[in-house]
């Protein structure tokens, strides 16, 4: 795991906050800025983690974590407390790490982690509007052999509220 993390701080250390490419395990990933309109949910948010994250974003003045997405549909497949709390910070875009969810590297699973789910239920969900409820979904990428929670290759952006 440690060299996931070798991996992060070398290709997001720069200041410019345009568009970047990432290779992880052959596999291209582009960060880059998104309009939230253009974001889709498949899960609902819980009002009371979304409150809490509102404060910390707000008295931090910065996003740290780019948001998970799905670069052909723009389903969001990590973050949606984060873009929602965007939404009502009166941002208008987010940092998002666009990855390929046809890949077999990304495995769904239930948030228990008992089963797998499949991934036509996140793109239905995301593409018809009738959400999922919150935290359904645990979606995890194939790193060096092991299967890790998609956070740990969202990029640390400490991006400010300014520029979103």
């Amino acid at each position: 795991m440690k060299n996931i993390k070798t991996l992060r701080a070398k290709q997001f250390n720069d200041k410019q906050y345009g568009f970047r490419q990432i290779i992880l395990n052959g596999e291209t990933m582009e960060l880059t800025l998104i309009p939230l309109l253009l974001l889709k949910p498949h899960e609902s948010v819980d009002l009371k983690i979304l409150e809490e994250l509102v404060k910390s974003i707000k008295t931090d003045s910065v996003l740290k974590k780019a948001i998970a997405v799905d670069r052909n549909t723009r389903i969001i497949l990590d973050g949606h407390h984060r873009v929602k709390a965007l939404e009502l910070i009166g941002c208008s875009k987010a940092p998002c790490l666009l990855v390929d969810y046809s890949s077999p590297r990304i495995v769904v699973l239930s948030r228990s982690g008992d089963k797998e789910l499949p991934k036509d239920l996140v793109i239905r969900a995301g593409r018809c509007g009738e959400l999922l409820p919150p935290k359904t979904s645990k979606h995890m990428v194939r790193v060096s052999g092991h299967l890790v929670h998609i956070s740990v290759i969202e990029p640390e952006v400490n991006m400010p509220l300014t520029a979103l």
